[in-house]
């Protein structure tokens, strides 16, 4: 079962709008070389929704080749019917993902039954195990979320899905209740796997209602590697203050809408010499105005975001091939 710290890779651009490569080695090896346990591509964080099927490949090709099996990867993917799902696992099957991180099929309200019936049908059939993806933060999956009763009777029923990514509001309540409602081996460990994302806004949440570890995005995952450390050897007073002392942090990227965040990241790893070009593909989903997270003007350089990056002493400010000014 995985655990651990996976974040998701962007997919890095040239100015002519398509993948750069190169880009996308550099910061592959970049979270590997910090210690990530694992690393996911063509998730939300990918812009996999604005990349063509054969561009989604590629960048999964790229990033399986860079990895070699030397920590797990997780490819996700997001069919809109079971039968371009199964060739989709199929496919990807030659890549030797750890698991597939499955989206449910979304243009149509089909109801829970039959994405249960998507699910199980995707489960039986592939021969990699499937990350069944929740993330009703997202408009268009909004009204695809299952119940945890929904979730965890499908889960009995499907052998081969036993990893869980648990986004949006109330994910730690959520993964509380699939727990609860999932058998045990024994009382220290579990035959399913639970995961948060939202960039670790809700970490410490998801972590006490006993996730297996975070799937955030790039940049700044040392912080979070030390927090898990802490975490799973018990020393909770370390790793929430860690996770407080990044709080600012994961407010600033992430607190303002997922495409915010992106370009934010794509910023700090084009400003810290990992890529050459900053742009995400238009259309651009504008910034979300939320209380307190106020976004970043991102024509401007955002010199107050640099300065909390580098008081933090992390590893994408230290390195000695990077100037963040």
């Amino acid at each position: 079962m995985l655990s651990g710290i996976i974040p998701i890779l962007f997919t890095p651009f040239r100015p002519d709008g398509s993948i750069d490569e190169p880009g996308l080695r550099r910061i592959a090896h970049f979270e590997r070389d910090g210690g990530v346990h694992g690393l996911g591509i063509n998730g939300f964080a990918s812009e996999a929704y604005k990349l063509s099927e054969e561009e989604r490949w590629r960048a999964a090709q790229i990033v399986a080749d860079e990895m070699d099996g030397a920590i797990p990867l997780v490819i996700g993917i997001a069919p809109n019917s079971t039968r371009q799902a199964i060739a989709e696992v199929k496919r990807y099957a030659a890549l030797e993902p750890a698991v597939l991180m499955t989206l449910p099929p979304h243009t149509m309200s089909f109801g829970a039954k039959s994405i249960q019936e998507h699910y199980l049908a995707l489960a039986d059939l592939s021969a990699i195990p499937i990350m069944l993806q929740q993330a009703p933060q997202i408009p268009a999956y909004r009204h695809a979320a299952m119940t945890a009763d929904e979730l965890a009777e499908l889960a009995l029923a499907a052998s081969n899905l036993r990893h869980f990514k648990i986004e949006g509001p109330g994910s730690a309540t959520m993964i509380r209740e699939l727990k609860q409602r999932l058998p045990a081996e024994h009382a220290t460990s579990s035959p399913y796997a639970f995961f948060g994302g939202g960039g670790g806004i809700t970490v410490l949440d998801e972590w006490r209602a006993g996730a297996d570890g975070l799937i955030p995005g790039v940049g700044f995952n040392d912080a979070f590697l030390k927090a898990w450390e802490d975490w799973q050897r018990g020393d909770a007073e370390a790793a929430v203050a860690t996770l407080q002392r990044i709080q600012p942090l994961i407010d600033a990227v992430s607190g303002a809408g997922h495409e915010h965040s992106v370009q934010l990241r794509k910023l700090i790893m084009r400003d810290a010499g990992y890529i050459d070009h900053a742009a995400l593909r238009a259309p651009v989903a504008p910034p979300t105005i939320r209380d307190h997270w106020q976004p970043l003007d991102l024509h401007q350089h955002p010199t107050e975001l640099y300065a909390l990056i580098r008081s933090l002493d992390l590893r994408v400010a230290r390195n000695s091939a990077i100037e963040l000014k």
